[in-house]
């Protein structure tokens, strides 16, 4: 796949996962509202970690680390919405 093609396909993807985001804002879900914009903020950085900062293509340790970092803010941030 060319480099403009897939350059293409992430803009659309994440304007499209944009959308989403400011739908969600007016559905009225209670505490859903965050885990649904957690989802796809998770969504944006899986895109923008894969294409423009090729975690598919580095060593083993990089994108394991990328995974706890991510682990770590899912934690952090359920345990903000515990209480």
């Amino acid at each position: 796949m060319s480099g403009l093609r897939k350059l293409t396909l992430a803009y659309a993807g994440l304007l499209v996962l944009l959308a989403l985001t400011v739908g969600s804002s007016f559905i009225h879900l209670g505490g859903f509202n965050a885990s649904i914009n957690m989802g796809i903020g998770l969504a944006k950085a899986a895109v923008i970690a894969v294409l423009f900062m090729h975690m598919t293509r580095e060593e083993p340790l990089v994108p394991l680390v990328a995974v706890a970092v991510a682990v770590w803010l899912f934690i952090m941030a359920g345990l903000t919405l515990i209480s």
